[in-house]
């Protein structure tokens, strides 16, 4: 089980959280949450080179007030699923599409905390990228538009020079 990710929360898991005016969930807890629910849910791994086992966290507000505030409760829920292989053929060279119009995250916004909301603005480039046979979408940045940040599957951030 690769935690790599989790991990990088670790010192700066009071801004992650906090972005979003949820509470804060230590790093340790998280982690030994995921890993007690993919052991629950060990049947459900796919064996090797067949998929994975999707691991969905959910930190959601919740409680008896119903507007734009933070909200006065948390359910804090981890559901697992298993997949098949996100790129159909497998870890070999794919073609991206280079977005230049639709942007995946900007100053200010919330692309630094995984957010429902986040994927909603890259929807349309993602199925327009399918429909021209692309197998994903390369992100530039939003300022000017040249330079690569984000490839969305990948989850991974370049930083050029």
């Amino acid at each position: 089980m690769n935690l790599l990710k989790a991990a990088s929360l670790e010192g700066s898991s009071d801004n992650y959280f906090s972005h979003a005016f949820l509470m804060l969930l230590r790093v340790d807890q998280f982690v030994e949450a995921v890993k007690d629910t993919v052991l629950a849910n060990e049947r459900w791994v796919p064996p090797p080179g067949k998929g994975s086992l999707y691991i969905r966290p959910l930190l959601m507000g919740s409680g008896s007030v119903l507007s734009l505030a933070p909200a006065p409760e948390f359910t804090f829920l981890i559901y697992v699923s298993p997949v098949g292989n996100y790129f159909k053929d497998g870890l070999s060279p794919i073609d991206l599409m280079v977005e230049t119009e639709t942007h995946r995250a900007t100053p200010g916004g919330t692309g630094c905390v995984k957010t429902i909301g986040n994927y909603a603005a890259v929807l349309k480039a993602q199925s327009s990228a399918k429909a021209k046979g692309y197998s994903d979408v390369l992100y530039l940045d939003h300022s000017c538009a040249v330079f690569y940040l984000f490839h969305g599957a990948a989850g991974f951030k370049n930083h050029l020079d």
